[in-house]
């Protein structure tokens, strides 16, 4: 842990010697912001889930003044979205919208990036919280994380464990939880998510852990699934009874994110302005209730805090990448 706080602390100081150094030139380029031209914020995936993003985009075109454009680049798991960023020029006019995997979990799970993920870009504010969660059948003989953990040790290899996919969230989650508590999980990654819920009801699959979405959500208000354990600090608003991972003894805390980046050496005072104006928008009311109508919680933070997140990103599933050899190419 103390080495993990070391290398945060060693590229937040990199990061703040950047931004030193470039203090004449970045102030030229930011003179005019956000006047001279359309704002573009790149979404690395296609069009639909980005619905959050467009309502955001609308915001800060009225705080700042200047059109935002969403553009959807998507392909080859959000990569080639994030690398058109990394090599765009930063001058204050591009950014992108960042999740675990291309921002710091591709570094260890593909080949031949076409950038490079801790290191080709600024960090300008997270924006969502979304929480992962171990969801069971209906009938399955446990009712909380402990007692599924419990059971799995008492039956090595029977408890059938699905997840949206190899190298997903969820596939991470279920072998690092099954790592610390001793516990052998069947594990069966399936492609996506409702291949996953079918077999649920069928009752062929004892568990899973997925994102908690709409998909997983009225099953469980129904009682056709019953949700066992939240992998966050904090236990879900919606789903209260549900205990953390850290309170059934799994140290582990992977909420899904997402935040807003922005090519390497962006001007500090464009990055300012951009954290500021995201950070008004997602305290909104309006904003509040639409992303939590999605089982997301709109999540402002300080370039430095989002920095320390993907950092930990990164720290955290490099052993269990490398050690299962989970590739995305």
């Amino acid at each position: 842990m103390t080495t993990l706080f070391k290398t945060i602390g060693t590229a937040i100081a990199a990061a703040g010697a950047m931004c030193i150094s470039l203090g004449p030139a970045t102030a030229a380029l930011a003179a005019d912001w956000p006047d001279a031209k359309p704002i573009r914020i790149v979404f690395p995936f296609p069009a639909g889930p980005d619905f959050l993003v467009r309502m955001m985009a609308a915001d800060l075109e009225e705080q700042l003044g200047q059109t935002v454009i969403v553009d959807n680049k998507p392909g080859a798991g959000g990569t080639i979205g994030m690398a058109s960023v990394a090599h765009a020029k930063p001058d204050g006019y591009t950014f992108v919208v960042g999740f675990p995997g291309p921002t710091a979990n591709y570094t260890n799970t593909y080949t031949g990036l076409p950038y490079t993920p801790l290191e080709d870009f600024d960090y300008v504010s997270q924006i969502t919280h979304g929480d992962m969660v171990v969801v069971a059948r209906a009938d399955f003989p446990a009712d909380d994380l402990g007692e599924l953990l419990a059971y799995a040790k008492a039956h090595p290899g029977e408890v059938s464990a699905g997840n949206p996919g190899i190298g997903s969230y969820g596939h991470m989650i279920e072998l690092m939880m099954s790592e610390q508590a001793e516990a052998d999980l069947k594990i069966v990654p399936y492609q996506g998510t409702a291949p996953t819920l079918v077999d649920l009801l069928s009752g062929s699959l004892d568990i899973s852990v997925d994102f908690l979405s709409e998909a997983y959500t009225e099953h469980l208000k129904s009682g056709t699934m019953k949700a066992l354990g939240i992998a966050s600090a904090e236990r879900n608003p919606d789903f209260r009874d549900v205990p953390t991972f850290q309170e059934a003894g799994v140290d582990l805390v992977a909420p899904l994110w997402s935040g807003i980046l922005a090519p390497k050496g962006t001007p500090p005072a464009v990055i300012a302005q951009m954290n500021e104006a995201i950070a008004n928008f997602l305290a909104s009311e309006e904003a509040q209730a639409a992303f939590a109508k999605n089982y997301q919680r709109a999540t402002s933070s300080t370039p430095e805090e989002l920095q320390e997140m993907a950092i930990r990103e990164e720290a955290t599933w490099r052993d269990i990448i490398k050690k299962y050899n989970i590739r995305n190419n």
